[in-house]
């Protein structure tokens, strides 16, 4: 199967793994890493537009001050949604690439879940 960068589909594909990963006792709320990873992707699924002025600009900040409860996820969908997003952070060219990427800031949600508050996507490490 040919991996593709961001497009509406990708996009969508993604947000429907996303949602997956919610534990089913949970009640999403917006101050929810996951929450606010699901309405950004979930937003460029509909419009197709992967950088989006609708980002807040301390969206990652956010991501890593929200205490993190790992009991309102099934970690195994977790990194699958992580490894679906992931995908298709890498096959989209690096001159696209941006902090503000709706892709970069909701790998940075799920990797802030997964890997802890210190988490940086690859491109962002290797921008730095």
């Amino acid at each position: 199967m040919e991996r593709q960068g961001f497009s509406k589909l990708t996009a969508l594909k993604a947000f429907l793994r996303m949602t997956k990963a919610c534990n089913s006792e949970c009640h999403c709320t917006p101050v929810c890493q996951l929450f606010m990873a699901k309405e950004i992707l979930g937003e460029a699924a509909k419009t197709g537009e992967k950088f989006s002025d609708k980002i807040p600009k301390d969206i990652l900040d956010m991501y890593r001050s929200v205490p993190i409860l790992p009991e309102r996820y099934n970690q195994i969908e977790l990194l699958d949604a992580f490894s679906e997003v992931q995908s298709i952070c890498d096959n989209c060219p690096v001159g696209v690439h941006g902090s503000f990427c709706t892709v970069n800031v909701v790998l940075t949600g799920l990797g802030v879940l997964i890997y802890g508050k210190e988490f940086k996507t690859d491109k962002d490490q290797e921008s730095q």
